[in-house]
């Protein structure tokens, strides 16, 4: 089995941040106006971590609107090679908002 280049680069558990159109903006449902774009995104972007590959071009991650909020906050989701090839990794240094 060969890898991808995109599984190659791609480091489990890593903090990464991605552009908020790789969240869906469709509402959760008739009752609820609200879509995980709105939910797990701020000023245009998203945070995220990759948990798992399943092989077949897609991946599950944990999203949040503040990379702080991943773990307890987040929300679970499956993300397709061309989604997460829109994420990079994510310096604390030079992006952390509560600096």
């Amino acid at each position: 089995m060969t890898l991808s280049s995109l599984e190659r680069r791609i480091c489990y558990h890593y903090r990464y941040v991605a552009p908020e159109t790789i969240l869906s903006a469709e509402p959760i449902d008739d009752q609820d106006a609200s879509s995980l774009r709105a939910d797990a995104s701020e000023d245009g972007a998203c945070y995220l971590e990759v948990t798992r590959s399943f092989h077949d071009g897609t991946y599950q991650a944990r999203v949040a609107s503040h990379p702080g909020l991943i773990r307890t906050q987040g929300y679970t989701i499956v993300l397709n090679a061309a989604q997460l090839a829109l994420a990079r990794p994510y310096d604390c240094r030079v992006s952390d908002k509560s600096a």
